[in-house]
């Protein structure tokens, strides 16, 4: 293995790593959607699926990157808290299977 490859296989074990934050972090903000109707935190939701949707990809989880696009389009069309937080389960899940 070379140079590199041993720096993209270790970005890849932090990533790896960081996804129970990334998840907790989008768990925060939907209980803070669900709790005080917060559009903002709604928007965060969104803002954060997104991006962990796209990241996800890159870094090799592609059965992440899916289920964060769901979420992230679930969020962008403001369904109800329960599909919210039954696509964040889904994610979650696979995050620590």
């Amino acid at each position: 293995m070379n140079e590199l490859e041993k720096k993209l296989a270790e970005l890849n074990k932090r990533y790896a790593a960081d996804l129970g934050g990334r998840v907790g972090l989008l768990e925060e903000f939907l209980a803070a959607y669900t709790s005080k109707g917060c559009e903002d935190s709604l928007e965060n939701l969104y803002k954060g699926a997104h991006a962990l949707a796209g990241s996800a990809r890159t870094f090799g989880f592609p059965e992440v990157s899916v289920v964060a696009k769901e979420l992230e389009l679930s969020a962008r069309d403001k369904k109800d808290a329960k599909y919210l937080s039954d696509k964040l389960m889904s994610l979650k899940n696979l995050i620590t299977s």
